[in-house]
């Protein structure tokens, strides 16, 4: 029995109990008429497809709009992004390299072909019209043959592209955002890669302009780019040409917006080292996401352009996809697939249809830069403008549609209006205008005590009191029930289970300084977090010691001055100088007395002696 330990072998999902023998024929194979074993073939092994990104299944069906167009899969894919291309016509080929997985392929789509071994075994005379590569190139390769280099890959699928054809390829950025929030041991030792020798992949592009200049090479020109995000494995979010590195771009505030709330919903009660949605707003500000972002997805033609998009969003494990478009005065937000009737989390629904988005600064930014300025003035001033707009768009005290999910990390400011991100979610029921608000108040205060942000109160006990604190500045009380209805609305946004709602709650509820950041517990802001409460610790006990200094003084002078008062009032001699005491203080102020009349005669003399000397000019001498 092998000694390596039993944690570092891979997960029991990946390994079949009764491996088929090589060489012989399974059964079940055998009557599979859609089914190739073209060499190669790893037996005892299944690669698990965790989800997949309603942004790239759009991408996918945009490029085969064409019926009949020839796809090959390959690596392995989830079946969404495969029915996509079957029900836009495509004539679709899988390319695996589990045996397993190829046989459910073939079972599941038997108007498909399937292909089951490495990609070193494709028939080089087969040319494909589109070639999707968006699982990368890592499982490309069998542990049953020899592996490829990343360079003898990519040559691989250049080659198996007609010429007219399309390459859409997913590559991962070892310097993305990922690996530098990643908090998860030996993961390295989990992944499916485990087996790859430590030094297979220093071939591999490390940037963007490289894998571009490599797919040159093969003869396919890279007409759109994309930065994507959050995850290497299931983008969400796509950033394209137009948008893409542009600091100056109308649309970067939306972008801000899509990405945090993308990285807050892909993250979610996941440990990090670090908060990758501040991470990524630096990015963005600094105009290098396409230096940080977890992967690029490039399409690649050897002639002619592909379709492409300014900023393409879509949900994780769903279809509902939206792209962002420039307007005349902002953008446009265009949902790309409609909803079905399934499309609910607890009292919402989702939202379609075409929304306008103002080109502006997250407001949430705004109040940020506000509150470390110590601008109470300023902050109040956004706080009324902020509830002004919400009034604005209630009818009779409810706010109905996306309007009622309002955040001020995802309302954008140009300047003269307010106007929501991409919406995606919008309650069943019409909610209270107060509650649209409270949650508002709720949700920034969070961010104040769990960011380690600067504010004008370092020594709050929670963020309800904090609320209710930014709600008095409007001169809008904080109420239980209006706070109660805002942290169901923000759990029915969490989509979380029944069982698990009312341990959120109380977390919610209980959110205090030295809590780590909601919905992305991240180490940093933890480890900042707690270094700020040890501060405000020691800050109380030095005002304590300083506290109880000055009363220990006072208390020894005033100790002594009642003993010599009483030594005065006990004895004759004290009795004496007591008497003395009075009768000097009597004369004393007697004597200042005198004194300030004689001065003041004096004063009214010599002002009479100067008048007569010199009279005024028309007075009579």
């Amino acid at each position: 029995m092998s000694d390596r330990p039993a944690a570092l072998l891979p997960e029991s999902a990946h390994a079949a109990p009764e491996p088929p023998i090589p060489g012989q024929v399974n059964p079940a194979a055998a009557l599979l008429a859609n089914l190739t074993r073209i060499g190669d073939e790893m037996f005892a092994w299944s690669d698990a497809v965790s989800g997949y990104s309603g942004a790239l299944r759009h991408l996918v069906r945009t490029l085969a709009a064409a019926p009949g167009t020839r796809a090959l899969v390959a690596g392995p894919h989830h079946d969404e992004m495969i029915s996509a291309l079957v029900d836009a016509g495509a004539a679709v080929t899988c390319l695996v390299r589990s045996l397993k997985d190829a046989e459910a392929l073939a079972l599941r789509f038997p108007a498909a072909g399937v292909l089951c071994g490495s990609a070193s075994r494709l028939d080089p005379l087969t040319r494909y019209d589109l070639v999707v590569c968006l699982d990368g190139l890592d499982r490309l390769n069998s542990a049953e043959g020899n592996p490829l280099t990343d360079d003898q890959l990519l040559a691989t699928l250049a080659k198996a592209v007609t010429p007219d054809g399309t390459l859409v390829l997913r590559h991962e950025n070892p310097l993305g955002i990922h690996a530098a929030v990643e908090l998860d041991p030996g993961a390295r030792e989990r992944a499916d890669s485990a087996w790859y020798p430590p030094g297979s992949s220093a071939d591999r592009p490390a940037s963007l302009s490289e894998l571009t200049s490599r797919l040159a090479i093969f003869g396919l020109h890279a007409t759109t780019c994309y930065a994507a995000f959050p995850l290497p494995t299931v983008p969400t979010v796509l950033v394209g040409p137009g948008l893409l590195g542009e600091v100056g771009a109308p649309l970067r505030g939306p972008l801000q917006a899509v990405l945090a709330r993308a990285y807050t919903d892909a993250y979610r009660d996941t440990p990090v080292l670090s908060d990758p949605r501040r991470m990524a707003g630096r990015a963005l500000r600094a105009g290098a996401e396409a230096v940080l972002a977890p992967a690029w997805v490039t399409v690649s033609r050897a002639n002619g352009m592909a379709p492409s998009h300014a900023l393409l969003a879509g949900d994780l494990d769903g279809p509902h996809a939206y792209t962002l478009t420039p307007a005349d005065w902002g953008a446009t937000a265009t949902t790309l697939v409609a909803a079905d009737e399934s499309a609910v989390r607890g009292g919402l629904r989702r939202v379609n249809g075409a929304f306008p988005v103002p080109a502006g600064v997250v407001l949430e930014e705004r109040l940020l830069g506000l509150c470390a300025a110590a601008d109470l003035g300023g902050l109040r001033a956004e706080l009324r403008r902020l509830a002004a707009w919400l009034d604005g768009h209630a009818r009779d005290g409810w706010v109905t549609g996306p309007m009622a999910l309002a955040d001020a990390g995802e309302l954008l400011d140009d300047g003269v209006r307010l106007g929501l991100a991409p919406p995606r979610w919008a309650p069943d029921a019409p909610v209270a205008a107060d509650t649209v608000l409270t949650r508002v108040a709720w949700r920034f205060a969070a961010r104040l005590i769990t960011s380690g942000q600067p504010h004008p109160w370092p020594i709050t006990s929670s963020a309800v009191d904090l609320a209710g604190l930014l709600l008095g500045m409007i001169d809008r009380p904080l109420r239980a029930d209006s706070l109660h209805a805002a942290l169901e609305l923000e759990l029915d946004l969490t989509g979380l289970p029944l069982p698990e709602r009312d341990l959120r709650r109380r977390e919610l509820l209980a959110i205090a300084p030295g809590a780590a950041t909601i919905d992305v517990p991240g180490y940093r802001e933890l480890a900042e977090a707690l270094w700020r409460q040890r501060y405000q610790a020691s800050h109380l006990l030095a005002q304590m010691t300083w506290t109880e200094q000055i009363i220990r003084s006072r208390d020894l002078h005033l100790s002594k001055m009642d003993w010599e008062i009483q030594l005065y009032r006990k004895s004759w001699p004290g009795r004496f100088l007591m008497v003395a005491r009075s009768g000097y203080k009597l004369v004393r102020n007697d004597t200042r007395k005198l004194s300030k009349k004689l001065s003041k005669r004096r004063a009214a003399a010599r002002r009479a002696k100067r008048d007569a000397d010199f009279p005024q000019p028309g007075e009579v001498v």
